[in-house]
């Protein structure tokens, strides 16, 4: 069961529902709409009011009506609802303290400080450090999400909202296989597909921005691509020769997986073990109109949970399982050590003393 609670007390009358729930945003949505024929009630919802919609006593989504919109006709009466979850603020607003700067802080310490202004729970879900931020200033006037995009993108990290208000890393080592199989002419009501090259490259070349000659680069190559296509990044932080190069990799890898997703349609919002269809699972697909006879193993991206006369669907958005997979830390090269270090230190204490 479908319910919506303003402020904790449970909404009547509304004749659809939506929520949207995504791994690539910091802020979900939803919307609703009530229709009323004959009866001209004022609207039960209004912008500022607190949201929040549950199935089946699991919670979907916590936050705030953003927008009413109210009409009425001859015989009619209908009203629209939108809204988004509590981290609407962080995304929307800036910090108080405009002029605050970070220095030798991780990326997890500068968003935890970030949500933290704005009352928002944050868990690094277990994604570790890639080395310390030497030193961030954002722009006055950025909001809260632009400094948390700005610092994750620098240290290839991805955040997401969960729906709930909290914000989290997105970890693939978590991502959960479920048993269903999605499968054209069985539960498919309807599929599309896109594959898009043209954010790809046969060769990145990423500059440390630290480095005014770009004596400091990193280099990578997608085999994939058959015509010479170079892309040159500038990277923001104040890197070196490796970070860089781990940049160059992260771009390969992210900008081949998000060339190609798939977007299916199911009856109800459940999988068949009982749970409600969210972001974050992978699941097996045969769609041979688009892939073949190959089962794709791929990654719940995104999910919109809609509700209407027509029934109730599940969205899917799906994407290559390696979608957020970042490329391993790579090892600071270790200096060879000097055999002769110890005779070297004695012959220079000799010639001293003459």
């Amino acid at each position: 069961m479908i319910k919506v609670l303003k402020n904790g007390v449970l909404v009547r009358g509304w004749e659809s529902v939506s929520v949207g729930l995504s791994l690539s945003t910091l802020c979900n949505g939803f919307s609703l709409s009530q229709f009323v024929a004959d009866d001209f009630d004022s609207p039960v919802l209004f912008p500022g009011d607190a949201v929040r919609i549950e199935c089946d006593k699991e919670l979907l989504l916590d936050g705030y009506v953003d927008e009413l919109s109210s009409s009425f006709s001859p015989g009619s009466h209908s009203i629209n609802i939108s809204g988004r979850e509590k981290t609407c603020d962080m995304v929307d607003c800036s910090l108080k303290d405009f002029g605050k700067s970070w220095k030798n802080r991780t990326v997890s310490q500068i968003v935890g400080e970030v949500c933290s202004a704005f009352k928002i729970l944050f868990d690094a879900n277990g994604v570790k450090d890639n080395g310390k931020i030497v030193k961030f200033c954002p722009d006055p006037g950025c909001t809260g999400a632009d400094i948390v995009s700005d610092v994750c993108r620098q240290k290839d990290v991805v955040c997401f909202s969960d729906g709930l208000g909290s914000v989290k890393f997105v970890n693939d080592s978590k991502f959960e296989f479920v048993e269903d199989f999605i499968r054209q002419g069985v539960n498919v009501l309807s599929a599309d597909v896109t594959f898009n090259n043209s954010e790809r490259f046969s060769d990145y070349v990423v500059l440390c921005s630290s480095d005014p000659k770009t004596k400091h680069r990193g280099e990578s190559k997608d085999g994939e691509i058959g015509r010479s296509r170079c892309l040159v990044l500038v990277d923001e932080g104040y890197g070196n020769a490796d970070s860089a190069e781990q940049r160059a990799s992260f771009e390969v890898l992210s900008r081949s997986a998000k060339s190609t997703t798939l977007n299916v349609t199911l009856a109800g919002w459940k999988r068949n073990d009982g749970k409600i269809w969210k972001p974050g699972v992978l699941v097996d697909c045969l769609i041979p109109a688009f892939f073949g006879q190959w089962v794709q193993t791929m990654l719940v991206n995104e999910v919109e949970l809609s509700y209407d006369s027509t029934g109730t669907f599940a969205h899917l958005q799906l994407v290559r399982r390696d979608y957020y997979t970042q490329p391993p830390a790579r090892k600071a090269k270790k200096s060879k050590a000097d055999p002769w270090a110890s005779i070297r230190a004695k012959t220079m204490a000799s010639e001293a003393k003459k």
